[in-house]
């Protein structure tokens, strides 16, 4: 996939009016239920693969800093990463470096935008689902919140992995991408079963890939889509240095 067409992934980039209005709607609905947490702390899953969880999990982040919340978006599918590839950073060294204990910095990095940092993957590791269930990856978190609004946390698929339920008793809730003409009724239930058999809190699902052209009452109300989930950048990227968060 050609670089430009990841950074149209973020939509606040290049996006119509009533695409941003239906993210910004989510991000309302996001804070009231999670209104009651110091630092929410939220991931994004899916059923599985091709739904376009790190999409949305990348655009309700800018969402949140947009608002003026200090936000993190922190990529945790250390098997398959890709928000580095939408802010244009290093993929490591990262969160595996530092759940693994090689580095003694969290690699924390800036973005173009105001309020909105990136915690990488880090190095693929060998081991991932044990690093997110780990005491470290409880410190960190905990670490973290101390200087933060908001933290979001893109997670491998459910059904592919097992990432996600490893990482749900960390968190405050977990997001559900679903994606038009794509999602199978039955495997988004395996999903949520899965879930709920480990009392992970589902916070809601995020429609995504919407395609208003389809549906019979389009001639009056036409609210757009989301780009639709595409594969690599293969290209290299110019990188950010890593910051402190109490720099701002």
């Amino acid at each position: 996939m050609a670089d430009v067409e990841r950074r149209e992934f973020l939509l606040f980039d290049n996006s119509s009016f009533p695409v941003t209005e239906a993210i910004k709607a989510t991000r309302t609905n996001l804070m009231f239920t999670t209104a009651k947490e110091r630092c929410p702390v939220i991931s994004f899953t899916s059923a599985h693969m091709g739904e376009g969880k790190s999409t949305v999990c990348a655009n309700m982040a800018l969402a949140f800093a947009e608002a003026g919340f200090k936000t993190l978006v922190i990529d945790a599918d250390m098997r398959k990463p890709t928000l580095n590839k939408y802010y244009k950073i290093k993929s490591s060294p990262g969160l595996s470096d530092i759940l693994g204990g090689l580095v003694k910095e969290n690699f924390i990095y800036p973005t173009k935008y105001k309020n909105l940092h990136v915690l990488p993957s880090g190095t693929i590791p060998p081991n991932p689902s044990e690093l997110l269930t780990s005491e470290r990856m409880s410190i960190l978190l905990n670490e973290l919140r101390e200087t933060l609004d908001y933290i979001f946390i893109d997670t491998p698929p459910i059904l592919i992995v097992t990432d996600a339920i490893a990482l749900s008793n960390k968190v405050t809730g977990t997001v559900v991408a679903v994606r038009q003409n794509f999602s199978r009724t039955n495997l988004i239930k395996e999903a949520v079963d899965a879930l709920n058999n480990v009392n992970g809190k589902v916070l809601g699902f995020i429609f995504n890939d919407y395609d208003i052209e389809s549906m019979a009452y389009n001639k009056q109300y036409k609210y757009g889509k989301y780009e639709r989930y595409g594969g690599y950048d293969k290209k290299p990227v110019k990188s950010a240095s890593p910051v402190s968060l109490d720099d701002d």
